[in-house]
């Protein structure tokens, strides 16, 4: 089986987007994924801000024609999109265990999606050395 390793630092709405639909097109091709968030990212993955609009600098100007096309391609609801990937394929979600100590966060304020607290030198040693491809957001 192919395999992805994915590692996300920006936390922008627009930029887990893209994450969220590369992971869709993994899993339709049973390609097995495993995420790495790290850095801004990790604020999102809260209960209460995985859905909050959070647009890059690039999109923030548009942000309410921007709302309405992704309502319409129905990629608001991220954490949802979330529950789906996993459940259609071999997807692992991890947080950093450093980017979560430096928000302040521990893994009960994460969504419940989140499988592992890992820190980035297992990541690398185990994930991302075995990987077919690599991609960073």
């Amino acid at each position: 089986m192919r395999s992805l390793a994915v590692i996300v630092s920006g936390g922008s709405t627009n930029n887990l987007i893209q994450v969220l639909t590369v992971l869709m097109a993994a899993v339709h091709s049973e390609i097995t994924a495993r995420v790495f968030f790290r850095d801004e990212s990790i604020g999102r993955l809260t209960p209460g801000r995985i859905n909050a609009l959070e647009l890059s600098a690039a999109y923030a100007q548009e942000s309410s024609g921007v709302r309405e096309r992704l309502r319409k391609l129905d990629l608001l609801d991220l954490h949802a999109l979330c529950r789906q990937i996993k459940a259609s394929g071999d997807v692992k979600y991890y947080v950093c265990s450093s980017s979560l100590a430096i928000w302040g966060l521990k893994r009960e304020d994460l969504i419940p999606e989140i499988d592992e607290v890992r820190g980035l030198p297992a990541f690398l040693l185990e994930d991302v050395a075995t990987a077919d491809k690599v991609l960073t957001f």
